[in-house]
């Protein structure tokens, strides 16, 4: 199965470009005196190999990327088959050779084979071409110039060959996990949604009386329900983040009734009768144009995460525009049990816990965060947070209001 996995890509292209750096610089040096501007090609030669070295200090995931390598060959071919042009001193079955050896070591797929094609290649040309009188240096410049070029070419295709079908298999993978994700919708959350409308007709008398104790069980019964539903839909919007399924979708966006849709939700649901949730937003709000699933999947992960953790005090959700920044804030603070700073850095990883003791009698999985960062992100904006052990927390969400 092919895989770069962690393999250093970019030292393998760079080394084995040097030859190719090096047969090329040396036909144009020994070129022909017909051709003039030596200064010019001197300079080109110095760039070429500078070149090189330069991609020393590009970044490994360039080396990864299927369009970058193509354009490295194309460059490569373009600076040989120049190099040939400017010798002056090739001859024109010599350029067959050359086309056709790229043509071969493409298309084998065993470096094995590749290596002794190229070994093979320039003493068959030497056999077929060459006369007595022609074995002299600027000819052996040639037969290394065919080793080179084989073993360049065979090994940069197979790189793109290798890269293209593991974009090919991700690409199906992705798509695989996308059905999957369909499938877990319709399965989990369909029969949660039966649970607790059943369960909701129950209490409210509409199927018959019930008492004061059979009200707290179904009480019960649709919190814990709620919860169920709330961890199920963490875990599809993490799994679409992670396969790429999640779009944006900006539309038109009134700040007002979006918040007041949100408070509604939240109130005297999610705090106990010790902890006070506060609005704090002016009205009216402008309209702005936002994607409002997205936003709303990020107050509501930053607000059950403020409940989860206070137990007493408050928790305050702002919202703020600033058309002059064309941005818009959102904070929640909480007068909380905090975070210490050297937990900081892992806060928005995957299934990371500040409390594990504390989260297991709660709700949640430790996606939360990660959801909301990952949200925020792919909405071009930006997350904050500040927080003391025992003060409290602050989280700040900045979004584009354009």
């Amino acid at each position: 199965m092919p895989t770069l996995g962690n393999l250093p890509v970019k030292s393998t292209v760079v080394l084995i470009r040097w030859p190719v750096v090096l047969i090329s610089s040396s036909l144009i040096f020994y070129r022909s005196d017909a051709l003039q501007m030596p200064a010019f090609l001197d300079a080109f030669v110095i760039f070429y190999a500078l070149s090189n070295v330069g991609l020393y200090f590009v970044d490994e995931s360039a080396f990864r990327n299927l369009k970058f390598n193509v354009l490295l060959v194309g460059v490569d071919t373009l600076v040989l088959t120049g190099s040939l042009i400017i010798n002056g001193t090739i001859e024109a079955n010599f350029y067959l050779a050359y086309f056709l050896l790229i043509i071969i070591c493409s298309i084998f797929e065993n470096p094995r084979m590749i290596a002794i094609v190229s070994l093979i290649a320039p003493f068959a040309y030497a056999g077929f071409f060459f006369e007595p009188a022609d074995y002299h240096a600027g000819n052996y410049l040639q037969l290394a110039f065919l080793f080179v070029v084989g073993l360049f070419y065979g090994h940069l295709s197979q790189l793109v060959r290798t890269q293209r079908l593991l974009a090919e298999r991700a690409e199906q993978r992705n798509q695989a996990k996308t059905e999957l994700l369909n499938i877990l919708s319709h399965e989990l959350k369909t029969p949660l949604t039966v649970i607790g409308s059943y369960t909701q007709a129950l209490k409210s008398a509409a199927l018959g009386q019930i008492n004061r104790d059979q009200e707290e069980a179904l009480s019960k019964v649709l919190r814990q329900t709620e919860n169920l539903e709330n961890i199920v839909n963490v875990i599809l919007d993490s799994a679409s983040v992670e396969t790429g399924a999640v779009t944006v979708r900006i539309e038109e966006l009134v700040l007002s009734e979006f918040l007041e849709e949100l408070k509604q939700t939240f109130d005297g649901s999610v705090v106990n009768q010790n902890v006070k949730l506060v609005w704090d937003y002016p009205v009216p709000m402008p309209v702005v144009m936002s994607d409002p699933g997205k936003l709303k999947i990020i107050l509501q992960n930053l607000i059950n995460n403020a409940a989860k953790f206070t137990d007493v005090g408050e928790i305050r959700v702002a919202a703020r525009v600033h058309p002059q920044r064309q941005t818009m804030e959102f904070t929640v603070s909480d007068t909380g049990i905090g975070i210490a700073s050297d937990q900081l850095p892992f806060l928005f990883d995957k299934f990371w816990q500040a409390d594990a003791a504390r989260t297991r009698t709660q709700s949640g999985i430790g996606m939360g965060l990660y959801i909301v960062k990952a949200f925020t992100e792919l909405m071009h904006g930006t997350i904050t947070v500040h927080s003391n052990p025992g003060m409290g927390s602050e989280f700040g969400v900045e979004l584009p209001t354009v």
